[in-house]
């Protein structure tokens, strides 16, 4: 079965595009003992957005090829369930590609915003738009360096689009302790940047390179400037510095919980609305690479919503699974996902069919309404 990531594509916009740069995220990777967790915030203007599961074995195609140049194809090997946010573009519909995510194989990705990317000219491989990158790699990849290989398969494209632009960084980690952050800086001139490992496994929305080395000025990491205290405008570099030491406290306490990856995120949450490059905090995800489950809390619902992705069936007829990120409910929210039935279908679920933009636009507004009324 062939299932292009154009036709996908509509329902959804990933929170990390912009016309202006007023998106703002943090996410940091919290290791010790026999716990791996990964810890993000999305910080956005809009709040809507929905969890979504993706199945394995399905073909899919790079979206928005230019005439000159040959698309990137590829299958999906793993399941996964991702975060995305939606948002109608003018004269275009409502476009989709997941902020963050884990799979069923413990690895997990996710987009930032970050200014001024400069990606390559193609050159002759195939072309992936900025924005699907985190789509291939959970898709596709098992570890973060099977994911950085795979990064070589393809040319990484802008996307503009409806007025709107990705600019984006990457930030991988999986089950066995690995991550890494991939960038294209400017003065790298479409070279791709990677911080394999970074030092620190933390990233806000500057580079990395000049954060990291931003670090010595501030006391423990060498420098005699305060840590930017509980009142501080949580710039990028603010959110920076606060996120890297508060989880290297986290990690050298010897022992990290879920617990732990949502009190990391207060610390850097954002409350100030738009201003600059500054959003506020939408939600909250705090995922177990080891446990292979996640927990999310949203603005309009602080309460925790769980999904274990051990007992999600990944391999059944595509149907769409999706739940709005800030609809009612607490708890495990697992079994509205479809659940493995004796190893064979799913138990819960939507029809997903082949249809266009502004039908699917309204099928999938219809199917959100639903799954915010089953809940309550």
């Amino acid at each position: 079965m062939k299932w292009f990531t154009r036709l996908t594509l509509w329902t959804g916009l990933a929170c990390i595009v912009c016309s202006d740069p007023v998106a703002a995220c943090s996410v940091s990777f919290l290791e010790a003992g026999e716990n791996t967790y990964v810890a993000r915030n999305m910080d956005w203007p809009e709040p809507e957005g929905v969890v979504v599961k993706n199945y394995r074995s399905v073909k899919k195609t790079a979206l928005l090829p230019s005439p000159e140049t040959t698309p990137y194809e590829w299958t999906s090997r793993w399941g996964s369930v991702t975060f995305d946010m939606y948002t109608a573009i003018p004269g275009v519909g409502k476009l989709n590609a997941p902020g963050c995510g884990l799979n069923e194989a413990g690895f997990y990705a996710a987009a930032l915003f970050v200014d001024q990317p400069e990606y390559p000219e193609p050159n002759g491989k195939p072309v992936l738009r900025c924005a699907e990158v985190v789509r291939v790699l959970l898709d596709t990849c098992a570890t973060v360096p099977e994911a950085l290989a795979r990064l070589n398969e393809f040319d990484v494209t802008k996307l503009e689009v409806g007025g709107l632009v990705y600019r984006l960084h990457w930030f991988l980690a999986d089950r066995d302790g690995n991550a890494a952050i991939v960038e294209f800086p400017p003065e790298n001139h479409g070279i791709m940047a990677v911080h394999f490992p970074p030092h620190y496994k933390t990233m806000t929305n500057n580079y990395y390179g000049p954060s990291y080395a931003a670090l010595s000025r501030y006391v423990t990491f060498g420098g005699d400037k305060p840590i930017p205290g509980d009142d501080a405008k949580r710039t990028s570099d603010v959110r920076f510095v606060r996120n890297t030491f508060f989880s290297r406290q986290i990690i050298e306490s010897g022992n990290v919980t879920r617990d732990n990856g949502f009190d990391l995120m207060s610390r850097v949450a954002q409350t100030e609305g738009n201003e600059g490059s500054q959003s506020r905090t939408v939600w909250t995800i705090v995922y177990d690479l080891k446990r292979l489950n996640l927990a999310w809390t949203a603005a309009s619902n602080s309460a925790r919503r769980t999904i274990d992705l051990r007992s999600l069936e990944f391999g059944c007829s595509p149907e769409v699974y999706s739940m709005n990120i800030q609809s009612a409910g607490e708890g495990d929210v697992t079994r509205a996902f479809g659940e493995k039935n004796e190893g064979t279908g799913c138990n819960a679920g939507f029809d997903s069919p082949t249809i266009l933009p502004t039908q699917l636009s309204q099928e999938l507004d219809s199917r959100i309404t639903v799954a915010v009324t089953e809940e309550k």
